[in-house]
């Protein structure tokens, strides 16, 4: 998307390489992601589209299924390049050689 990765859901055989990380102190929970959510565009005018979607995944980590928060991309991918590894570090490494 430029300078930064976006994904959008799909139903076939796809994976992203990503990082997982934990809210340590489940208090905090609600503040954290309303922080996230106003980073990653969804709080907008009602007549905007929001930039992504927050929805639940399962991710594979430490050898388990684990639920997970992702920001789905919410707008079009025309014109943008695919990363078909879903690794947007090793799309970026071959890119720059």
């Amino acid at each position: 998307m430029g300078e930064y990765p976006a994904a959008l859901p799909t139903n076939e055989n796809h994976y992203l390489t990503g990082e997982l990380y934990r809210i340590k102190n489940e208090e905090e929970f609600n503040w954290a992601f309303g922080q996230l959510d106003d980073y990653e565009g969804l709080h907008i005018e009602e007549t905007e589209t929001p930039l992504y979607r927050r929805s639940m995944v399962d991710v594979y980590f430490n050898n388990e299924i684990v639920p997970a928060w992702i920001y789905w991309y919410n707008q079009s991918i025309i014109g943008k390049p695919l990363v078909a590894s879903g690794d947007v570090l090793q799309y970026l490494q071959q890119k720059n050689q």
